[in-house]
């Protein structure tokens, strides 16, 4: 008994898929999108909350050099508008040079160094000020000598979380009189930093 094979009208035999084969490799596919996406959307999260951390890393090291480079006192503050210091949400700061010391920008001797996007709008990416820097009128200010002062301290904080994070969502970037550093902790609520005493 022989098995014939059907060949088209040209000779060649056709080749391709079965039914049950492409309904197959579609589930696989369906299982392995399910699992993919989910952590996809985390990790764009955690993304997004690493670069506004290291965006804030930049305004301190822009703000430190502008003070020395100047020779004078420079300001990083929240604000709304790109022209003056308000409310406390640094999703977007201000950072300018402070010629009579009162904190304020004006127009006649104080000069805008920066306007800084820290957090995209939209991401879901929040920035709080420590307890020292909302004690200090929300101000973080840097002498000519490039050594932070926030009030009537040496040190302060801006927490950067993403509050649909399950783990480490919260990024606080902490200057402590020279230096910077990044710490990263859970914070279910998302709640700012408190500075060590």
């Amino acid at each position: 008994m022989s098995i014939r094979q059907r060949h088209p009208a040209d000779g060649r035999c056709q080749r391709g898929f079965t039914l049950v084969e492409l309904m197959v490799t579609l589930a696989v596919l369906a299982v392995i999108l399910s699992l993919a996406v989910p952590s996809f959307a985390e990790m764009r999260r955690r993304n997004g909350v690493t670069a506004a951390a290291n965006e804030l890393v930049a305004a301190y090291q822009i703000a430190r050099m502008e003070a020395v480079r100047r020779n004078m006192r420079v300001v990083m503050c929240p604000t709304a508008n790109g022209n003056a210091c308000g409310g406390t949400d640094w999703a977007r700061l201000l950072v300018f040079t402070d010629r009579d010391g009162d904190s304020a920008i004006d127009a006649a001797d104080d000069t805008v160094v920066r306007i800084v996007e820290v957090v995209r709008p939209g991401s879901g990416v929040v920035v709080t000020a420590s307890t020292n820097v909302a004690a200090a009128g929300q101000r973080i200010r840097f002498g000519a000598d490039g050594l932070v002062r926030v009030g009537a301290n040496r040190r302060g904080a801006l927490s950067v979380c993403h509050a649909d994070l399950t783990s480490n969502n919260t990024r606080d970037v902490e200057i402590v009189v020279s230096r910077v550093g990044v710490l990263t902790r859970n914070a279910a609520n998302c709640g700012a930093y408190t500075d060590p005493a």
